[in-house]
């Protein structure tokens, strides 16, 4: 079976590619900016998703069997300050995707966030009503209705706050574990809480959830936790100084865009249908521990 993989190059995207080519998929990957180191039975193909022309080529050359989309502009302050390129990458590429899939009869998943909604009280179900305070947000609401609105073999993930090794921009995870392990400081939210994700078993569940045939939203994300105190998790399993982890609260950054306060996701309804452990911290933080230690070169 023939997967096309959007944002091959990306945290979330990177894993998943690799945790199909594993299970014997044909895997074509889609990057840009950043190239996708050569891997067995892996295609990669570089697009541009501001060149519509382009993704209709893309997807007339692949003719893929199904569509893994985690391409976005993830950057939250980037997105509130060129809202047109994140609407064009965010809906633009998403709705010509959804146009071709819905053509050719292919199964689409999309990657969300919960970002969609506006974090006034956290743990947040599939049932409940989006509301972003922020661009980025609604950009990807907009794209869930178009997957929705136009297709009946689609499934929407919405994840929170995605860490992890592999490709794609620095996460929170990471940033702490460099500084941490240099004996530099780390400032944490205490104020804003979350569902951090480990990419490496998102990628897990999201296999699971196709091989299943699921349809429809569900909420694939962590434990809920304050930045700092997942700050302090890492620390631990680590063996870091938890001292060097400062408590700041969100009046002390200046964000351009706004944050939710509590965008944390209820999990239950996911955590019924898949077998892969993707919400324990403690799991999730043993497996990011391992691949460290094997970057490192350390048995």
């Amino acid at each position: 079976m023939k997967v096309l993989v959007t944002g091959g190059s990306s945290t979330p995207g990177y894993r998943v590619v690799e945790e199909f080519a594993r299970a014997g998929y044909k895997v074509i990957a889609q990057y840009n900016e950043h190239e996708i180191p050569e891997i067995e039975g892996i295609e990669r193909i570089k697009v541009d998703f501001r060149e519509s022309n382009k993704l209709v080529d893309l997807f007339n050359r692949v003719k893929p069997d199904m569509i893994i989309h985690t391409a976005a502009l993830g950057d939250v302050d980037k997105c509130e300050s060129e809202k047109e390129l994140a609407w064009r990458v965010n809906v633009e590429a998403t709705y010509i995707l959804v146009r071709e899939a819905l053509k050719y009869g292919v199964y689409f998943l999309y990657l969300s966030t919960d970002y969609v909604f506006n974090g006034e009280h956290g743990l947040y179900r599939e049932d409940d009503i989006p509301n972003p305070i922020n661009y980025y947000g609604l950009t990807k609401l907009i794209a869930e209705n178009i997957v929705r609105g136009a297709l009946s073999k689609y499934s929407i993930v919405r994840t929170s706050h995605i860490y992890g090794f592999g490709l794609g921009r620095i996460n929170f995870a990471r940033t702490v574990i460099e500084l941490l392990s240099r004996g530099q400081r780390v400032r944490a939210l205490i104020d804003q809480w979350l569902s951090p994700t480990l990419n490496t078993l998102l990628a897990k569940a999201m296999r699971e959830l196709i091989e299943k045939g699921y349809t429809g939203v569900i909420h694939v994300a962590g434990e809920r936790v304050s930045r700092y105190d997942f700050a302090r998790a890492i620390a631990r399993k680590f063996g870091f100084d938890e001292e060097l982890i400062e408590p700041i609260t969100m009046k002390d950054i200046q964000f351009k865009a706004r944050r939710p306060r509590d965008s944390s996701l209820d999990t239950s309804k996911a955590r019924t249908l898949i077998k892969t452990d993707f919400y324990t911290l403690e799991n999730s933080l043993n497996i990011l521990y391992k691949e460290w230690l094997e970057l490192r070169g350390v048995r």
